[in-house]
């Protein structure tokens, strides 16, 4: 994905035609794939060139919640409103949709395990959508 640096960027072209997504996996975001119980874990910043939609998508073995914050800056430091949340039911599907079109630079994950043992992450990535 091609990333803005100043305001002479904006002029080129980027994402023309059809919509580009990125598929994060956990790996890729920095994100450990188990909870410790009555924990958290968090990705690192990560940054989205400039794309204004995401989903994000885990299943947790042990109830909990999900936030996801935005930033306006690439190194994560200036938060961009709440955090999106959703709550986690053990061994269901989750998704965090950020389709709102607020603008941002970078995000971060964070699950917690409100459960008293530790929680397995499964089905989890982060899609990235263009346009």
């Amino acid at each position: 994905m091609a990333q803005m640096l100043d305001q002479s960027d904006a002029h080129v072209l980027f994402d023309v035609g059809s919509a580009g997504q990125l598929l994060l996996t956990p790996p890729a975001m920095g994100l450990a794939t188990s909870v410790p119980a009555s924990g958290s874990v968090v990705s690192n910043v990560i940054p989205t060139n400039g794309n204004k939609a995401f989903a994000f998508g885990v299943t947790s073995s042990e109830a909990g919640t999900v936030s996801i914050q935005r930033f306006l800056d690439f190194a994560g430091t200036i938060p961009q409103g709440a955090a999106l949340t959703a709550s986690l039911t053990a061994a269901t599907a989750a998704v965090v949709n950020a389709t709102d079109g607020v603008p941002f630079q970078s995000v971060q994950v964070t699950v917690t395990n409100s459960a008293t043992s530790a929680a397995t992450l499964s089905d989890t990535g982060l899609l990235i959508q263009s346009h």
